[in-house]
């Protein structure tokens, strides 16, 4: 289920847009993690629930990453 982002709780609005570098707030849940091997540099995936408002994150971490998205 997809959260509008009107739904979302002030610690995750606080993470949209954040980067790589940016660690998660307290009431996220690891889900699960997936590392991508690459040419350019590895990037590391951690997904995340929240427990306060049930957004779904993924967080990308390594030289070619996102951040959170």
């Amino acid at each position: 289920m997809e959260i509008n982002d009107q739904n979302l709780c002030e610690a995750c609005k606080a993470l949209e847009g954040k980067s790589r570098h940016t660690p998660p707030h307290r009431n996220l849940i690891q889900t699960n993690f997936k590392e991508v091997i690459s040419q350019f540099g590895n990037v590391y995936e951690y997904y995340y629930i929240c427990k306060d408002c049930s957004k779904t994150w993924l967080h990308e971490k390594g030289t070619y990453s996102q951040g959170w998205i």
